[in-house]
């Protein structure tokens, strides 16, 4: 399978491509700068950025993908989730736009979108704790974003899926629990390994399970 990687330069992107070459399928990486970037069998990287339309129709052009994985994710000022965000308030949902316009000029591949519990529908199974949090700190910013793509992108008619874990922490894939009616039930404590979301990201990619759902994960 043809895959083009969106994010592939961030924590959870560069796991999505290690799985995805360990399962031999053929990786191109859309990079601001392919030098940071380790060279790896199978993978091919390409500079530019998702926010110009132009290099991902370049970048379309050359890899022709049947999938497209989206792990971008907005940059902050420190490591911290809560730090203050440093860029535009569209990031997400600009640089999806522009895969859902040039999808539609290459045979409509799918779309994987790692996003986060508490994202469009999900919002209301969220503890009312953790929605005060998000509400009052930079979080909220990344969030508005992603319910842009959400909205979107479904308009769109593309075909999508919308992964959306909950508190990423860093570690090997376990064992995944998806938790049906948008996250219903999720535990305010609950986490999961960046491993874990990685490997579901591909699962998502190689299997139509998931389309045109937004499966809310743990481990």
């Amino acid at each position: 399978m043809r895959v083009l990687i969106i994010g592939g330069s961030g924590r959870t992107g560069q796991l999505v491509i290690d799985v995805l070459l360990q399962r031999n399928h053929s990786v191109t990486a859309l990079v601001r700068d392919p030098s940071k970037m380790s060279t790896k069998t199978g993978l091919q990287t390409v500079a530019g950025t998702p926010t110009k339309q132009e290099d991902m129709r370049a970048v379309f052009s050359t890899s022709r993908p049947e999938v497209v994985i989206v792990t971008l994710s907005a940059p902050r000022a420190t490591d911290s989730p809560f730090a203050a965000v440093v860029s535009p308030p569209r990031l997400m949902a600009d640089s999806v736009a522009n895969v859902v316009t040039i999808t539609k000029e290459f045979q409509n591949p799918k779309i994987v979108i790692m996003q986060a519990f508490g994202v469009a529908e999900s919002w209301a199974n969220m503890g009312c704790v953790m929605q005060l949090l998000m509400k009052k700190s930079n979080v909220i910013y990344q969030y508005n974003d992603h319910n842009l793509v959400t909205e979107e992108t479904k308009k769109s008619g593309e075909n999508y899926v919308f992964v959306r874990p909950n508190r990423l922490v860093e570690g090997d894939a376990l064992k995944v629990k998806e938790w049906a009616n948008d996250g219903k039930g999720v535990p305010m404590l609950g986490t999961i390994s960046r491993g874990s979301v990685a490997k579901f990201l591909v699962d998502a990619a190689e299997s139509s399970t998931w389309d045109r759902t937004a499966p809310v994960i743990t481990n």
